[in-house]
């Protein structure tokens, strides 16, 4: 049953004025200040209004706030109890994750390794028939410990050639960036003096480019030779096929170092291609600019060709040629002013900027001759090397 409202007496308010005036002057006697008394004052209104709203006395109200107050804090107690619990729950989880993590890397560790030594031939239980075969190397005389000396002298020396090789790469690269900034600077000595481009020197460079391209295939056909006498030495000294785990894995090496040769004999091969039809864009120019009655079809389409090449570089469609991108842009650039520049050489340009590009050429054509003689003495060294690398083997 519901608890019954007390009704609180209705007093009329010319008695509660005439009341709240005689507390007030009894106060003032009393000598309260007039600021807490309004304190007061409005503290008693604001406990009326509480009954009055609730029907209640501030008693009940009081001790029912009081009930709920406690109330409250049981209930966030409780609550920092099971968050505590939860965070604990959380910390074991993590703890658990972590340990089947770990737990199932190493197992799959392990099946790589045993799917990895399936996929050669290689049982696990034939480890220990290798090491048999170990022991009956060393009883026939021949040292293991030397056969070791040899892998370690083989790395060595390809650790050299690597060295050597990426040298020259960087040669190569700079010689590129020598050739681009030779080929800016005749660029803009032909937009100022109007001198026709020189065909004959891209030719040469072409020709080189070729060179380096069968360099590179002999290289790799000596390189697939070596590996296949390699692999027979060592089929000799330990006695045994060469289905080894560690045999295996330096004729892997050997095989992604030939891939990386191919891969770069098919780049130089596409930049090769690129800079051809550059040579017969710029043949097509000329002819369409001098002899505009000898155009063919296949001239638009040789300059069709080379704005197509540049609309791939720009999409990242060809990015190694992405180095060569300024250049292009600068050919473009320069065929579309070579249009205007006859009436702009004979009445804008100054004799004394002909004489500073010419002299920025030479400059140009001086520091690709020194770097094209490094390049063939790095050339020089790896040969030695490669001479040197054979006899180091028979020697061993």
């Amino acid at each position: 049953m519901e608890e019954e409202k007390p009704q609180s007496p209705t007093v009329p308010s010319e008695v509660e004025n005439v009341n709240l005036q005689q507390m007030e002057e009894a106060l003032r006697q009393a000598g309260v200040p007039q600021t807490q008394l309004k304190k007061y004052i409005k503290g008693v209104n604001k406990l009326r209004q509480l009954e009055k709203q609730y029907g209640k006395p501030f008693q009940v109200l009081f001790r029912e706030y009081e009930k709920r107050f406690r109330d409250s804090v049981k209930l966030e107690y409780s609550i920092n109890e099971l968050l505590e619990k939860r965070r604990r729950i959380e910390e074991d989880l993590r703890v658990y994750m972590e340990q089947q993590r770990l737990t199932l890397e190493t197992v799959n560790r392990v099946n790589n390794i045993i799917r990895a030594l399936e996929k050669h031939g290689i049982n696990v239980d034939h480890l220990e028939n290798l090491a048999k075969v170990a022991a009956k190397v060393s009883e026939t005389g021949t040292d293991f410990k030397q056969v070791f000396e040899t892998f370690a002298k083989l790395e060595e020396a390809e650790n050299k050639l690597k060295e050597t090789q990426a040298s020259i790469e960087e040669k190569e690269k700079r010689l590129v960036e020598v050739e681009a900034e030779l080929q800016r600077k005749i660029s803009k000595l032909r937009e100022i003096s109007g001198v026709e481009p020189e065909i004959e020197k891209l030719s040469e460079t072409l020709g080189k480019l070729r060179a380096e391209v069968e360099l590179l295939e002999k290289r790799e056909e000596e390189l697939r030779q070596r590996n296949s006498e390699l692999a027979k030495e060592y089929e000799a000294l330990l006695g045994f096929k060469t289905d080894a785990a560690s045999l295996l894995k330096i004729i892997e090496e050997k095989r992604s170092e030939l891939n990386r040769l191919d891969e770069e004999l098919a780049r130089v091969r596409e930049t090769l291609q690129t800079l051809e039809e550059e040579v017969a864009s710029a043949r097509s120019l000329l002819l369409l600019l001098q002899n505009p009655e000898l155009v063919k079809k296949e001239d638009l389409e040789i300059l069709s060709r080379q704005l197509a090449n540049l609309s791939n570089i720009k999409a990242g469609q060809m990015p190694e040629l992405k180095t060569l991108e300024p250049s292009l842009l600068e050919n473009v650039r320069k065929r579309v002013v070579e249009l205007v520049m006859p009436v702009i050489r004979s009445e804008l340009v100054p004799h004394w900027v002909f004489e500073k590009l010419e002299k920025e050429f030479k400059e140009v054509a001086a520091k690709k001759a020194q770097l094209e003689e490094e390049n063939e003495r790095l050339r020089n060294e790896l040969n030695q090397l490669r001479g040197a690398k054979p006899q180091t083997t028979l020697q061993t």
